[in-house]
């Protein structure tokens, strides 16, 4: 894994560079400046500048370097190009074409920056050909008189006519205008699809991009650009000036995001350093990186796959279109955490492995919390599979009870009502017999309702309260403002303020008690809450403990406060989900 290249080197190469595209400018142009020197001053600037704008890109370890390469060669073409100052033998030729070659190569270096896509490669090549062939074109049919050079210079002009020059150049300029209108086309249509991570830095190039266009085919309409040679070096100086802005926004955002990588490592350390819980290395890596949708998902040894923030196994972890999964180990054998990327990050690979390396002892941290997370997961899981399958127990035996010997207890109680004609004391055996049936028939009724009461399936949480209160003789004001939830949450809450309602008609009987029952949230809050004189604990084995483990089993709360002399007050709270 690559070191990031330290920011005073790679700002000394840009430099460098700079300084030695503004020595050439001044050399190539050396017969106009001795007449215009605040000129050569000013273009001596524009070139360092886009000199060391190509320069600062030529360190980077990835797409950037070829935007670098491409912005630097456009430097270097514009400052040959300046060679028509000397107006003999090639040099006007040359300037002609090295002109061309530094629109074309610069504009694909901003369009290269951070990758090309298909439509813009389009634009170079057509932009060779449209530009190049063109220049060959006006060439082919004129003389270098006619383009304001000397008549001596080095010139095709094989089919030199005035007329038909005449008809060739307005075709050549409409081409060059089409060209730049479309390479606008292009740089809003980048504009619009940069990613969060590119835009701070791009949008400023393709604005000040876009507006040296535009000068640029404002200068074009000016005929005398194509046939005076005073004109096409203002030309030359003018285009050099408006397009200014570019180096200086793409010194900008490079410095600003050499400056980032080299930090995002740091700060990924300073917002770990407190603490490193799975939420804090989330947000570390994701401000660093600067992607707001990153997703960490930890390796379980004991699940073989990956969990989520919360403990939950992901089923299928690299499903992620359109987003880069990028494995962190602890070595080639032991995944450590799978990090899901914005896409354009690929492009950013060094920055990405500096801050993962820097993260490393943080995430893996956060993975032994997460393994921890998930193995309570799995206890809690399995305690809720058991308190269900209490639950269809409970409702099963009910359903015997009510379907076997109730029933059977019913019939007998019948029979022995329609006993008649018996002497004394066979009647008063069977009269016994009966109210012992009819007393057996309640308490089984009664067994029924305490291991699932129907009225708790058919009427809800409410009604089976409020029954349970009548049954004890409490006197309750209600406040139900909930729906109906899974049995199995039900029956839990239903049980756990039973246990409440028993433990005030246990200790404190004539105390007024408050039920609440709400649901917010996906959550089922229900609280029973008396004005006796308080002291309840919960002690191992005992009630309350039992509804404590109940409730956990469910991912539920149990909060019990009971000061001696301010009564007790039993809060539950279970997830509906």
């Amino acid at each position: 894994m690559r070191d990031v290249v330290p920011v005073p080197g790679q700002i000394g190469r840009a430099l460098l560079a700079g300084l030695a595209c503004g020595v050439l400018a001044l050399a190539c142009g050396a017969p106009y400046w001795r007449h215009h020197l605040a000129a050569a001053l000013l273009t001596f600037v524009v070139s360092v500048a886009y000199g060391a704008a190509g320069g600062l890109f030529l360190g980077a370890g990835d797409q950037r370097r070829r935007a670098g390469e491409l912005l630097l060669l456009g430097a270097v073409a514009a400052s040959v190009a300046w060679v028509a100052a000397w107006n003999t033998g090639i040099w006007p030729l040359v300037s002609l074409y090295t002109q061309i070659a530094s629109f074309v190569v610069t504009g694909a270096g901003v369009l290269c920056y951070p990758s090309m896509r298909r439509a813009e490669r389009w634009w170079v090549a057509t932009a060779c050909v449209a530009l190049f062939g063109g220049e060959f074109a006006v060439e082919l049919v004129s003389r270098p008189e006619w383009n304001g050079f000397a008549p001596d210079v080095v010139w095709s002009g094989f089919l030199a006519d005035r007329a038909l020059y005449d008809q060739v150049l307005p075709v050549v300029i409409g081409a060059q205008l089409a060209m730049a209108g479309w390479y606008l086309v292009l740089l809003v249509r980048r504009a619009r699809r940069l990613s969060a991570l590119d835009r701070p830095a791009a949008w400023p190039v393709l604005l000040a991009t876009g507006v040296a266009v535009g000068s640029a085919v404002l200068a074009l309409l000016d005929g005398d650009v194509w046939t005076d040679l005073e004109a096409l070096l203002s030309f030359y100086f003018f285009i050099n000036i408006t397009s200014l802005a570019i180096p200086l926004a793409v010194l900008s955002g490079g410095l600003r995001e050499r400056w980032r990588e080299v930090d995002a490592p740091h700060r990924v350390v300073r917002m770990t350093s407190a603490t490193s819980s799975v939420a804090t290395v989330r947000d570390a890596l994701a401000a660093a990186l600067r992607d707001p949708r990153l997703r960490l998902l930890f390796w379980v040894p004991a699940e073989r796959g990956y969990v989520d923030r919360r403990g939950q196994v992901v089923a299928d972890p690299f499903a992620a279109d359109g987003r880069w999964l990028i494995e962190a180990r602890v070595d080639e054998r032991q995944p450590l955490a799978l990090v899901e990327l914005d896409d354009n990050l690929q492009l950013r690979k060094p920055m990405v492995d500096a801050v993962l390396r820097a993260g490393s002892q943080a995430l893996l941290t956060a993975q032994l919390q997460a393994v921890a997370t998930a193995q309570l997961k799995q206890v809690l899981a399995a305690q809720a599979r058991v308190e269900e399958r209490e639950t269809a127990e409970r409702r099963r035996l009910e359903q015997d009870l009510r379907d076997g010997a109730q029933r059977q207890l019913v019939a007998l109680a019948s029979r022995l009502d329609g006993l008649e004609g018996l002497p004394e004391p066979a009647r008063s055996v069977a009269a016994s017999c009966h109210a012992e049936v009819l007393g057996t028939i309640s308490d089984l009724e009664a067994l029924a309702r305490g291991l699932h009461p129907s009225v708790l399936r058919t009427d809800g949480l409410g009604a089976a309260l409020d029954e349970v209160a009548a049954r004890l003789g409490l006197a309750v004001q209600f406040s139900v403002d909930a729906g109906r939830t899974p049995p199995a949450v039900e029956a839990a809450a239903y049980f756990a303020l039973c246990e409440g309602l028993t433990n005030v008609a246990k200790y404190a009987p004539g105390a007024r008690v408050r039920i609440e029952v709400t649901e917010a949230d996906g959550w089922l809050h229900g609280t029973v809450a008396d004005n006796g004189s308080g002291g309840a604990r919960v002690v191992p084995g005992g009630g309350l403990a039992g509804i404590d483990a109940r409730i956990r089993a469910l991912h539920g709360r149990t909060v019990v406060e009971s000061e001696a002399g301010t009564g007790t007050r039993l809060r539950v709270s279970l997830p509906c989900g």
